[in-house]
């Protein structure tokens, strides 16, 4: 232990007791920088199947509804392909009786999941948006091929990492946000 001379302080700015807590606080800057990296790479599934891909939900197509049921129904559908027999049993009576409706929620949570994490605002309300979606593709669509599959397991995962770990924070709006109204308890929940 070492002797401290009056009004002398062991957490200045180079001391060991303040980089070990500064690196608990932010995290090793590796670390921190590979989640940012990894949250924005990650945005661009959504971001692309919501508003680019080759089945983008953006379209009057899909959001009519009509895509989607094309893509339930027959013999190679969603609803012959669900991992559970009840879950092709719901996606060939509810979701099919109300495409429209479904056409519009899928795309929401695509686009809203892809944007959150894009921009690191309210990241872990776009992870818990987008692990949900990952794991609604793979309940319905399991026997699809494995590349869905692997896909779809990859960002379950990464949203849930998302959720714990709330990248935004650093390098995100959610950070900004949080410097700004430091006194909302609510904020650190959902960013």
């Amino acid at each position: 232990m070492t002797h401290l001379k009056a009004g002398a302080t062991t957490a200045g700015n180079g001391t060991p007791e303040r980089r070990a807590r500064n690196v608990v606080r932010n995290g090793p800057v590796g670390a921190v920088v590979a989640l940012v990296a990894l949250r924005i790479l990650t945005s661009w599934p959504w971001v692309n199947g919501a508003f680019f891909g080759a089945d983008s939900k953006v379209g009057s197509y899909f959001l009519s509804g009509a895509f989607l049921k094309a893509r339930i129904s027959g013999p190679t559908g969603f609803a012959a392909h669900s991992l559970y027999p009840r879950i092709g049993h719901f996606v060939a009576t509810t979701i099919y009786d109300n495409a429209s409706f479904w056409a519009w929620i899928i795309f929401l949570g695509e686009a809203a999941a892809g944007i959150s994490l894009l921009l690191g605002l309210l990241t872990r309300i776009g992870g818990l948006v987008a692990a949900l979606s990952a794991l609604a593709n793979l309940l319905a669509a399991a026997g699809g091929g494995a590349d869905s599959i692997g896909q779809n397991y990859l960002l379950l995962i990464l949203g849930v990492l998302f959720i714990i770990t709330a990248p935004g924070r650093r390098f995100g709006l959610d950070g900004l946000l949080l410097r700004h109204y430091p006194n909302l308890r609510w904020l650190r929940l959902v960013m």
